[in-house]
């Protein structure tokens, strides 16, 4: 199956009957308007455009996951034993207790998104690890469903599947909460994160998800929460098991806040899903630490080959260190600045997407501390359908490849397009339903 062939056909067929394809866009556009795909509140920017994905790709998916996998968990083991090794992750001493706690349950990382560069040739990259706070399922899941009963899909001579990823996570977290709790009774389930305005509506669509299944579910904020006689408390709802939505940055942050959340966690009177010890691949110098084969001397060669091929080369930036900064002065078109720890592309920057004295500033004035260099991938491309109210036009669109693990099993994929080199909420990003294509 040539995939590619089906994008284009997309194409002509859409600029072959523009009046029609602009009106559903405008039927779709409502629809995802009424429609829980919201982010800050507002209505998911997506393309008309759907993300068409074969058996081979999503064995791709799968495979490459699985690699991943087993070195992210043989870094995490050498954490767990090597107190030489923790230094290289420049943790403070309270992130360092919280990760060696023993959560009570054998997945390290129940649930993460791994951004992909995937080129439909097969060549990949990863982008980055997302292990804490990961998000996009209610946008796929809607514009997913939306897109299904549209001419675009309908005109497709293949049959096409969608991926589940909210009962499916609530399938994950309960495996985990089993084991913690050594029976099969169904938890009161916490979904937690800072609350400052309006509750986000993917907390909304998980809570139901919860609750069909028999969970009593709450949102609420850990400043909420008590602890009081070995049990955890949101008013007088006894909490059994919390889906951490809340950045391991901003528990640390704010750890004087949310003390008794923190003596739960560390008496293990509460299961946490995701715990604490995901930081240790979710921080970006986890590439760095990666790439630096006396740190890591545990991994195989096979392994070695897997990160050299895979994955972005990295190292920490050091300000002070005159022969790095005048390489990254330099070679500014072939490399990126990123923050050790944030997240939605905050304080990336890009060489090519500045000018030389605006690189030169940002090398001396921002990446002064906590940076990392890493070389900058080939985004892929493909031509996708921009409409406005009367028009629609194809353009190049970048795209990331969001692939979601659930207890270290491949879930399914989130897509982000945009015209700019970062893909991102801060500067430009739709996203665009995923479809596995079956034979008819």
């Amino acid at each position: 199956m040539e995939v590619k062939e089906l994008f284009n056909d997309y194409k002509k067929e859409l600029l072959k009957n523009k009046e029609d394809f602009i009106k559903e866009y405008k039927i779709v556009k409502q629809a995802v308007e009424e429609s829980p795909a919201r982010y800050k509140g507002k209505p998911v920017e997506f393309l008309y455009q759907p993300m068409l994905l074969s058996d081979e790709d999503l064995n791709q998916f799968d495979k490459l996951t699985q690699q991943l996998m087993t070195i992210l968990n043989k870094v995490i083991d050498n954490y767990l034993m090597n107190p030489d090794f923790r230094k290289c992750f420049h943790f403070s001493p309270l992130l360092e207790k919280l990760i060696l706690k023993d959560h009570g349950y054998r997945n390290n990382i129940p649930m993460g998104r791994f951004d992909i560069f995937y080129h439909y040739d097969g060549g990949f990259q990863f982008c980055e690890l997302n292990a804490d706070g990961s998000s996009g399922m209610i946008e796929q899941r809607e514009l997913q469903r939306i897109f299904l009963n549209t001419r675009a899909i309908k005109n497709l001579q293949y049959e096409l599947k969608g991926f589940q990823l909210f009962d499916s996570w609530v399938d994950a977290l309960l495996e985990n909460y089993r084991e913690f709790s050594k029976d099969d009774r169904k938890p009161n389930v916490a979904i937690m994160d800072w609350i400052s305005t309006e509750v986000p509506s993917e907390f909304i669509e998980f809570k139901k998800s919860f609750e069909e299944k028999g969970c009593p579910t709450v949102i609420v904020d850990p400043r909420w929460l008590k602890y009081k006689e070995g049990a955890l408390y949101y008013e007088d709802f006894k909490i059994d098991c919390i889906y951490r939505r809340a950045v391991t940055w901003e528990i640390i942050e704010r750890a004087h806040e949310i003390q008794d959340f923190l003596d739960a966690y560390m008496a293990g009177d509460i299961c946490v899903v995701g715990p604490i010890r995901s930081q240790i691949i979710h921080n970006k110098i986890i590439f760095a630490i990666l790439h630096d084969t006396e740190k890591t001397s545990f991994l195989t060669e096979e392994e070695r080959g897997f990160i050299k091929n895979h994955i972005p080369y990295t190292t920490i930036f050091n300000s002070s260190d005159n022969n790095m900064v005048s390489y990254t002065i330099d070679n500014k078109d072939k490399l990126v600045l990123k923050p050790m720890d944030k997240y939605a592309s905050k304080g990336v920057r890009i060489g090519r997407d500045f000018n030389n004295d605006e690189w030169k500033r940002i090398i001396m004035e921002e990446a002064t501390e906590d940076y990392l260099l890493q070389e900058f991938c080939s985004v892929p491309t493909m031509p996708m359908a921009k409409f406005s109210d009367d028009d629609v036009d194809f353009y190049d669109f970048n795209y990331i490849i969001g692939l979601f693990m659930y207890n270290g099993r491949f879930q399914g994929p989130y897509t982000r397009v945009g015209t700019h080199s970062i893909i991102g909420s801060i500067v430009e990003c739709y996203t665009v339903p995923n479809y596995w294509l079956k034979e008819k």
